[in-house]
């Protein structure tokens, strides 16, 4: 398996992570549930970040 293919696997399970919190959030409820709402979108944040950082190794790896 090369860098390239582990990078896109990665990026496959990171969009599959956020896909399901997005899902967990719509069964919440607003107010009794904003503790775990806020641990979730947190943590959406994260992946999101990890996201851009895997993105940002595939511009680099095209480059060289």
């Amino acid at each position: 398996m090369n860098p390239e293919d582990i990078v896109w696997r990665i990026l496959d399970r990171l969009q599959e992570s956020k896909e399901i919190f997005a899902s967990c959030l719509e069964g919440l409820h607003p107010v009794k549930d904003k503790e775990l709402i806020d641990a979730i979108t947190e943590i959406e944040q994260l992946t999101q970040t990890q996201i851009n950082i895997c993105r940002r190794i595939q511009r680099r790896m095209r480059m060289s």
